[in-house]
């Protein structure tokens, strides 16, 4: 189950017009990258959502993967554990719940091995941090298993690095602890409700962003963009000149064509056909598909969405969020 059911407020404009889980990441679907971390003996799965549900359907049924993924729409939120419950008739056994906004290097085989081992209800994967007072701290005993929860402690309360990091293995009896028909939080109701029957923690490291902010955003492409080789990647049938500078990493699409003595990255990705004018610069930014980039811009920070369009000499300030199919005219 990937919980998508978001209204991605914080990345407004470009989630007006499309779910957050479509977004793009390093030019690929936000949601398949999270899908990415399931294991091979995964064959289907459900996403749930409420938002734009409907494109969501569309995309997964254009999208030809090697499982079967079905989009489960609700009428009206049921929060994380009432979207479990909300499928439970579907379920045939022990099953991964993602959060279809989180990018990170959790090993799931590992994680299915360590529940194996434990033989509990649920295993919580979890992440340290240097402040867990933002989030909810999960202590552990020395077995890994799971004994409190404390939702943002005070500096004083603190006596565990570890948070939830959002990414579950549940065996299906759990599904029997909700309430049908009505909104529950599986982190907030569930969870602390069976500590006795056996919740264990699992803890990974190397790298964990959430995609909710333009920062995160950001920061995710940033780190991603340091994997790509050489430091460049560049699709089919693109126009560079030779005048271009380049400060790597860079990431362009299919058919991108730039201007003269334009000035790309570093930590800039650009989509499939993107134009950019001559003697613009872009760097620590993304720009979605079917983007227009007029000549001497500076887009520095920002994000870009589809088929935008920025006119010639438009000063775009650091931090922009420039909606699909948005036009920056300059002004007299």
């Amino acid at each position: 189950m990937v919980l998508a059911g978001g209204l991605g407020t914080r990345l407004r404009p470009v989630t007006l017009t499309r779910p957050k889980p479509l977004l793009p990441v390093l030019n690929r679907p936000l949601v398949c990258r999270v899908m990415d971390l399931l294991p091979p003996q995964v064959d289907e799965v459900f996403v749930a959502t409420g938002y734009m549900g409907d494109r969501l359907t569309e995309f997964f049924a254009r999208e030809k993967g090697r499982r079967r993924v079905e989009v489960v729409v609700e009428k009206s939120p049921l929060g994380t554990g009432g979207a479990l419950r909300n499928i439970r008739d579907r379920m045939k056994g022990r099953f991964f719940v993602l959060n279809g906004d989180v990018i990170c290097s959790l090993d799931l085989r590992r994680m299915l091995r360590y529940h194996e081992q434990k033989g509990g209800l649920a295993t919580i994967s979890l992440w340290d941090i240097e402040d867990p007072t933002a989030y909810g701290m999960v202590v552990l005993d020395r077995d890994g298993r799971i004994v409190s929860f404390k939702e943002k402690p005070r500096r004083e309360e603190v006596v565990s690095r570890a948070v939830n990091a959002g990414t579950y293995i549940l065996e299906p009896d759990i599904l029997g602890c909700m309430e049908p028909g009505r909104e529950i939080s599986i982190e907030r109701e569930v969870f602390p409700s069976v500590l006795a029957r056996g919740l264990f923690g699992f803890r990974f490291e190397g790298h964990w962003f959430d995609a909710g902010t333009l920062a995160s955003y950001l920061r995710i492409h940033a780190f991603l963009l340091n994997d790509l080789r050489g430091g460049m990647g560049k699709g089919r049938d693109c126009n560079i000149p030779r005048t271009v500078a380049w400060s790597a990493p860079v990431l362009l699409g299919d058919r991108c064509s730039v201007g003269e003595r334009s000035r790309l990255g570093p930590r800039c990705c650009l989509g499939d056909r993107v134009t950019l004018g001559r003697g613009s610069t872009v760097r620590d930014t993304v720009v979605h598909n079917g983007a227009t980039i007029g000549d001497r811009v500076l887009l520095e920070q920002c994000l870009v969405g589809e088929n935008a369009r920025i006119d010639d000499d438009v000063l775009v300030p650091p931090g922009s969020i420039i909606g699909d199919g948005q036009q920056l005219e300059l002004r007299p």
